[in-house]
Protein backbone atom coordinates (compact mmCIF):
# COMPACT_ATOMS: atom_id res chain seq x y z
CA UNK A 1 0.00 0.00 0.00
CA UNK A 2 1.46 3.33 -1.06
CA UNK A 3 0.72 6.25 1.19
CA UNK A 4 0.54 9.75 -0.19
CA UNK A 5 1.20 12.81 1.90
CA UNK A 6 0.04 16.33 1.20
CA UNK A 7 2.52 19.11 1.66
CA UNK A 8 1.00 22.21 3.22
CA UNK A 9 2.47 25.61 2.59
CA UNK A 10 1.50 28.67 4.60
CA UNK A 11 1.52 32.00 2.83
CA UNK A 12 1.20 35.50 4.22
CA UNK A 13 -2.20 37.03 3.61
CA UNK A 14 -2.17 40.60 2.38
CA UNK A 15 -3.61 42.61 5.25
CA UNK A 16 -2.83 46.09 3.93
CA UNK A 17 -5.33 48.77 4.96
CA UNK A 18 -7.84 49.99 2.43
CA UNK A 19 -6.43 52.70 0.13
CA UNK A 20 -9.18 55.05 1.27
CA UNK A 21 -8.27 54.73 4.96
CA UNK A 22 -5.58 56.20 7.18
CA UNK A 23 -4.63 55.93 10.85
CA UNK A 24 -5.95 58.86 12.86
CA UNK A 25 -3.23 61.41 13.62
CA UNK A 26 -3.88 63.32 16.82
CA UNK A 27 -1.92 66.38 17.79
CA UNK A 28 0.88 65.79 20.27
CA UNK A 29 0.17 67.39 23.70
CA UNK A 30 3.70 68.86 23.75
CA UNK A 31 2.98 70.62 20.45
CA UNK A 32 -0.17 72.13 21.93
CA UNK A 33 1.67 73.33 25.02
CA UNK A 34 4.36 74.83 22.80
CA UNK A 35 1.74 76.64 20.69
CA UNK A 36 0.19 78.02 23.89
CA UNK A 37 3.53 79.19 25.30
CA UNK A 38 4.76 80.76 22.05
CA UNK A 39 1.48 82.61 21.53
CA UNK A 40 1.38 83.82 25.14
CA UNK A 41 5.00 84.96 25.04
CA UNK A 42 4.53 86.79 21.73
CA UNK A 43 1.67 88.78 23.23
CA UNK A 44 3.34 89.44 26.59
CA UNK A 45 0.76 87.31 28.36
CA UNK A 46 2.92 84.60 29.86
CA UNK A 47 0.94 82.32 32.17
CA UNK A 48 -2.47 83.47 30.95
CA UNK A 49 -5.39 81.21 31.78
CA UNK A 50 -7.78 79.82 29.20
CA UNK A 51 -10.73 81.45 30.96
CA UNK A 52 -9.20 84.95 30.74
CA UNK A 53 -11.15 87.19 28.31
CA UNK A 54 -7.84 88.64 27.09
CA UNK A 55 -6.58 85.18 26.12
CA UNK A 56 -8.80 84.87 23.02
CA UNK A 57 -5.93 85.12 20.51
CA UNK A 58 -3.89 82.55 22.44
CA UNK A 59 -6.83 80.16 22.52
CA UNK A 60 -7.31 80.72 18.78
CA UNK A 61 -3.68 79.83 18.08
CA UNK A 62 -3.99 76.58 20.03
CA UNK A 63 -7.29 75.70 18.32
CA UNK A 64 -5.69 76.42 14.93
CA UNK A 65 -2.88 74.01 15.80
CA UNK A 66 -5.49 71.30 16.46
CA UNK A 67 -7.27 71.89 13.16
CA UNK A 68 -4.03 71.95 11.17
CA UNK A 69 -3.02 68.54 12.51
CA UNK A 70 -6.36 66.75 12.95
CA UNK A 71 -8.64 68.48 10.46
CA UNK A 72 -11.34 67.78 9.57
CA UNK A 73 -12.13 67.67 13.26
CA UNK A 74 -15.35 67.98 15.24
CA UNK A 75 -15.76 70.70 17.86
CA UNK A 76 -15.93 68.20 20.74
CA UNK A 77 -12.39 67.06 19.90
CA UNK A 78 -11.19 70.66 19.74
CA UNK A 79 -12.68 71.28 23.19
CA UNK A 80 -10.72 68.31 24.55
CA UNK A 81 -7.41 69.24 22.93
CA UNK A 82 -7.52 72.92 23.92
CA UNK A 83 -8.41 72.27 27.55
CA UNK A 84 -5.58 69.71 27.76
CA UNK A 85 -3.16 72.39 26.53
CA UNK A 86 -3.97 74.20 29.78
CA UNK A 87 -4.10 71.02 31.86
CA UNK A 88 -7.81 71.33 32.60
CA UNK A 89 -9.70 68.17 33.51
CA UNK A 90 -12.98 69.23 31.93
CA UNK A 91 -14.40 71.87 29.63
CA UNK A 92 -17.09 73.82 31.49
CA UNK A 93 -19.39 76.34 29.86
CA UNK A 94 -16.93 79.24 30.28
CA UNK A 95 -14.17 77.24 28.59
CA UNK A 96 -16.48 76.17 25.76
CA UNK A 97 -17.59 79.76 25.22
CA UNK A 98 -13.95 80.89 24.97
CA UNK A 99 -13.16 78.17 22.45
CA UNK A 100 -16.33 78.91 20.46
CA UNK A 101 -15.34 82.57 20.22
CA UNK A 102 -11.84 81.60 19.14
CA UNK A 103 -13.21 79.34 16.40
CA UNK A 104 -15.50 82.11 15.15
CA UNK A 105 -12.51 84.46 14.95
CA UNK A 106 -10.49 81.90 12.97
CA UNK A 107 -13.43 81.45 10.58
CA UNK A 108 -13.73 85.22 10.10
CA UNK A 109 -9.99 85.42 9.40
CA UNK A 110 -10.25 82.64 6.82
CA UNK A 111 -7.73 80.47 8.66
CA UNK A 112 -10.17 77.58 9.05
CA UNK A 113 -13.35 76.48 7.27
CA UNK A 114 -16.56 74.63 8.11
CA UNK A 115 -17.02 71.07 6.82
CA UNK A 116 -20.53 70.26 7.93
CA UNK A 117 -20.32 70.46 11.71
CA UNK A 118 -16.53 70.01 11.69
CA UNK A 119 -13.58 72.35 11.10
CA UNK A 120 -10.77 71.98 8.60
CA UNK A 121 -8.09 73.83 6.69
CA UNK A 122 -9.54 75.96 3.86
CA UNK A 123 -9.66 74.04 0.57
CA UNK A 124 -8.84 70.67 2.15
CA UNK A 125 -10.99 67.77 0.95
CA UNK A 126 -11.93 64.68 2.95
CA UNK A 127 -10.12 61.95 1.01
CA UNK A 128 -9.67 59.35 3.74
CA UNK A 129 -11.60 57.80 6.59
CA UNK A 130 -9.44 57.45 9.68
CA UNK A 131 -9.12 54.39 11.89
CA UNK A 132 -8.53 54.50 15.67
CA UNK A 133 -5.11 54.17 17.27
CA UNK A 134 -4.04 53.11 20.75
CA UNK A 135 -3.77 56.77 21.72
CA UNK A 136 -6.90 58.06 20.02
CA UNK A 137 -10.25 56.31 19.65
CA UNK A 138 -13.07 58.63 18.60
CA UNK A 139 -16.67 58.33 19.70
CA UNK A 140 -19.45 58.52 17.15
CA UNK A 141 -20.02 62.23 17.84
CA UNK A 142 -16.34 62.88 17.09
CA UNK A 143 -16.42 61.30 13.62
CA UNK A 144 -17.67 63.69 10.97
CA UNK A 145 -20.47 62.67 8.66
CA UNK A 146 -18.25 62.80 5.56
CA UNK A 147 -16.01 60.09 7.02
CA UNK A 148 -18.96 57.88 7.93
CA UNK A 149 -20.34 58.19 4.40
CA UNK A 150 -16.92 57.49 2.89
CA UNK A 151 -16.64 54.19 4.76
CA UNK A 152 -20.19 53.13 3.95
CA UNK A 153 -19.85 53.99 0.27
CA UNK A 154 -16.60 52.05 -0.10
CA UNK A 155 -17.96 48.99 1.72
CA UNK A 156 -20.93 48.98 -0.66
CA UNK A 157 -18.63 49.40 -3.66
CA UNK A 158 -16.43 46.52 -2.53
CA UNK A 159 -19.33 44.23 -1.57
CA UNK A 160 -22.38 44.94 -3.75
CA UNK A 161 -25.57 43.55 -2.26
CA UNK A 162 -24.44 43.99 1.35
CA UNK A 163 -27.37 43.96 3.76
CA UNK A 164 -27.96 47.08 5.81
CA UNK A 165 -27.31 45.36 9.16
CA UNK A 166 -24.01 43.93 7.93
CA UNK A 167 -23.07 47.35 6.55
CA UNK A 168 -23.73 48.94 9.93
CA UNK A 169 -21.53 46.38 11.69
CA UNK A 170 -18.71 46.76 9.17
CA UNK A 171 -18.68 50.53 9.48
CA UNK A 172 -18.77 50.32 13.29
CA UNK A 173 -15.87 47.87 13.25
CA UNK A 174 -13.86 50.25 11.03
CA UNK A 175 -14.12 53.01 13.62
CA UNK A 176 -13.36 50.66 16.52
CA UNK A 177 -16.88 50.52 18.00
CA UNK A 178 -17.52 47.09 19.50
CA UNK A 179 -21.28 47.41 19.72
CA UNK A 180 -24.08 49.08 17.81
CA UNK A 181 -25.55 51.33 20.46
CA UNK A 182 -28.53 53.54 19.67
CA UNK A 183 -26.33 56.60 19.00
CA UNK A 184 -24.04 54.69 16.63
CA UNK A 185 -26.93 52.99 14.86
CA UNK A 186 -28.76 56.30 14.38
CA UNK A 187 -25.66 58.08 13.05
CA UNK A 188 -24.75 55.31 10.59
CA UNK A 189 -28.35 54.80 9.48
CA UNK A 190 -28.59 58.51 8.77
CA UNK A 191 -25.38 58.31 6.74
CA UNK A 192 -26.74 55.39 4.69
CA UNK A 193 -29.97 57.27 4.00
CA UNK A 194 -27.92 60.32 2.95
CA UNK A 195 -25.94 58.20 0.48
CA UNK A 196 -29.14 56.86 -1.06
CA UNK A 197 -30.70 60.32 -1.23
CA UNK A 198 -27.57 61.71 -2.90
CA UNK A 199 -27.62 58.89 -5.45
CA UNK A 200 -24.32 57.40 -4.26
CA UNK A 201 -25.94 54.07 -3.37
CA UNK A 202 -29.11 52.20 -4.28
CA UNK A 203 -31.27 50.41 -1.73
CA UNK A 204 -33.00 47.19 -2.80
CA UNK A 205 -34.40 43.98 -1.34
CA UNK A 206 -31.18 42.28 -2.35
CA UNK A 207 -29.08 44.72 -0.33
CA UNK A 208 -27.34 47.98 -1.07
CA UNK A 209 -25.74 48.44 -4.47
CA UNK A 210 -23.31 51.01 -5.86
CA UNK A 211 -24.96 53.75 -7.87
Amino acid sequence: MVRQYLRLEFVTVDADPAPWSRLYQDVDPDLLADARDRSSSRRGMWGTELQDPEALDVVADVALCVVEVEGPVEKEVIYTRVRLAWGLGRAGQVVRDRIDRALRRLLEQGKIAHVGTAYDRPGHETEFARTPTERCARGVAEVLGAERQLVLRNVVDEGPGVQREDLLREAARFFGWDRLGADIRDALTGAIDALITAGDAIGSKGGLMPA
